[in-house]
């Protein structure tokens, strides 16, 4: 099979910005319907694809959340050195970590976090990355024995960017309170319980003075596909309309 790795994406078009993250092993696949349908809304969207992403298992392993940490702050940069003056983030699972964090150091016009992840054990995250590695392997060119002994090798894989992540999770759920601008925490009802439970904190303890969440019967983790995309997208676009923007 062909395999075209997925890439950055930039939907230029008006004056206010929109920087979308991805999930952990996931890619701006999964914001690209999102980043067009605000673009034809008005708004510029930018995704960028953390290092790594994309690539076989072994190599999105030597990156860690460093290195997408880096991937977000230089997106956010390069959308300021286009003239955006003011930006909105938006996060999916990882990307709304990252996306707290940018709320934290950056100091985005408004944050809107979908799944996001506030507890997770690092077994929980390993079959993430075996399961990432399965999928891939479909593109490769490989025998059915070297695909399973690359899998039994990757099992046993110490993946420091396991602990790493959980540890930015714990770093930046520490910091929610500290979160000043706008936020809109999103969840779905067909997705695991702790993410209902992730979203209701973030309100609980947020120290934004504009905070709200919502959750979606019909979605699952990933937010972006689904049954209730189409309304997920049009409460998004409300959120970002009701912002203070100065245009």
């Amino acid at each position: 099979m062909n395999y075209s790795k997925p890439k950055t994406f930039s939907f230029a078009g008006g004056k206010r910005a929109v920087l979308l993250l991805h999930s952990f092993t996931g890619s701006t696949i999964d914001m690209r319907k999102l980043g067009k349908y605000l673009h034809a809304n008005g708004y510029t969207s930018y995704s960028p694809m953390y290092t790594g992403h994309g690539e076989e298992a072994t190599i999105l392993l030597q990156y860690g959340p460093e290195q997408w940490w880096e991937d977000v702050r230089t997106a956010y940069e390069h959308l300021e050195d286009e003239g955006y003056e003011e930006i909105a983030v938006i996060g999916l699972s990882l990307g709304s970590i990252l996306a707290l964090k940018v709320a934290n150091e950056l100091n985005p016009i408004g944050v809107v976090t979908m799944s996001l992840p506030m507890a997770r054990e690092e077994v929980t995250l390993r079959k993430r990355v075996i399961y990432y590695a399965r999928n891939h392997q479909q593109y490769e060119d490989k025998t059915a024995e070297q695909k399973e002994w690359e899998i039994t090798q990757l099992k046993e894989h110490p993946m420091p960017a396991i602990p790493e992540f959980v540890q930015l999770i714990n770093e930046q759920v520490a910091k929610i309170p500290e979160i000043s601008v706008p936020i809109f925490a999103m969840c779905g009802d067909l997705d695991d319980p702790l993410y209902r439970q992730s979203a209701e904190k973030i309100v609980e303890t947020v120290g934004s003075s504009k905070k709200e969440m919502k959750v979606y019967k019909q979605a699952g983790h990933l937010m972006t596909f689904g049954t209730d995309a189409p309304i997920i997208f049009q409460d998004i676009l409300t959120f970002l309309n009701e912002l203070e923007w100065s245009d």
